[in-house]
């Protein structure tokens, strides 16, 4: 798992410490694109990319990706730091292609393409994020 440029770097020591093996944002990456940055983390051997990029799903197709992302509510570290065991517990639950929304009051969004049609899913919510 690597976190996106915007994610504060805090968060993967604190994943790292719930059982989740995460990454910083590589500096190469520095200013590229989502399509781009999609591509390089997946070729770099992630499984999971966590940003707080609310239009990632949108703007790029998931459709035969081999990673899945992850798209926080706020990019706040210690809003985020309080909420490290549930960001660790949907990282784990992630398979490849998904996006998964967590929004600020908790609910998980999920969406996926199998046979290529759209599935929307919601997961168990977590507590919502203070604001």
């Amino acid at each position: 798992m690597v976190l996106d440029e915007g994610v504060p770097r805090h968060l993967a020591d604190g994943l790292r410490a719930s059982g989740v093996d995460a990454d910083r944002f590589r500096t190469a990456w520095k200013g590229i694109g989502n399509g781009t940055l999609l591509r390089a983390a997946q070729a770099a051997g992630y499984a999971v990319l966590v940003t707080n990029d609310k239009n990632i799903a949108d703007q790029q197709s998931f459709v035969g990706r081999m990673l899945a992302v992850v798209s926080l509510p706020v990019n706040r570290r210690s809003a985020l730091m309080a909420r490290v065991a549930n960001i660790a517990d949907t990282i784990l639950r992630t398979k490849p292609g998904q996006h998964v929304a967590i929004t600020l009051d908790g609910r998980r969004h999920v969406r996926r393409f199998a046979d290529g049609l759209l599935v929307e899913e919601e997961w168990p919510a977590v507590p919502p994020f203070a604001p």
